[in-house]
C-alpha cells in the first residue's frame, strides 16, 4: 500500500525500544530515485539533539531512511 507524505507529517517517531523521539515534520526526497532519503524530526523538549547519532539544525534531526524500520500508527526506528 502506498503512503503519502501527508498522510504520515505530524506522527510520532519512535525510537527501537518504543521511547518517543518526537514528530516529523518534513522529508526529502531523492529526485533520481522518488524515494525519500531523509526524514525530519524535531524532536521532544527533553531530548539533546547533539547526543543523538544523527545531523541537526537546531531540534531538528535529519533521519536518514536506512534508519527507519517500519511506518505504522508510529515511524519506527531501527536505533
Amino acid at each position: 500500500m502506498a503512503i503519502f507524505g501527508r498522510e504520515i507529517l505530524g506522527n510520532t517517531v519512535v525510537d527501537r525500544t518504543g521511547a518517543t523521539m518526537g514528530v516529523l515534520t518534513d522529508m526529502h526526497v531523492d529526485l533520481n530515485t522518488g524515494l525519500v532519503s531523509e526524514f525530519l524530526v524535531q524532536v521532544e523538549a527533553d531530548i539533546d539533539p547533539t547526543v543523538l547519532p544523527f545531523d541537526h539544525v537546531g531540534r531538528i534531526v535529519k533521519i536518514p531512511s536506512t534508519a527507519v524500520a517500519r511506518i505504522a500508527e508510529k515511524i519506527h526506528l531501527n536505533t
